[in-house]
């Protein structure tokens, strides 16, 4: 069982600002996660960008709505295949700082 469940949903988002977000989790100096990211039914290249990092790195569990359903019905499908003890929320425009889950992890312990 994993620490830490990281939660994405995304829809959408410019491509390259999505890239950072992701490579913002995956570099954390924290690994014990799982990354689910949450494709909200978009039609731009945001699954091939998701599809591309899950296949380097296995933390990450991609899931796909078939149309856009909304943020909240997004999370709430992350929420209910998350296997950590913590839930960290993420978006798709933010970037994360390096040590941002290794913080959260320890004041949450």
């Amino acid at each position: 069982m994993v620490e830490t469940s990281v939660i994405m949903a995304t829809y959408k988002e410019s491509i390259e600002c999505l890239k950072q977000s992701i490579e913002s989790i995956i570099n954390q100096t924290y690994n014990d996660f799982e990354f689910i990211i949450i494709d909200d039914g978009s039609t731009d290249n945001s699954l091939e960008i998701i599809r591309m990092n899950a296949d380097l790195d296995k933390r990450i569990v991609l899931l796909q709505n078939e149309q856009n359903s909304g943020i909240c019905v997004t999370l709430n499908k992350g929420l209910e295949v998350a296997k950590g003890e913590y839930i960290v929320r993420m978006d798709c425009d933010d970037i994360s700082e390096l040590n941002r889950l290794a913080i959260q992890v320890a004041f949450m312990d």
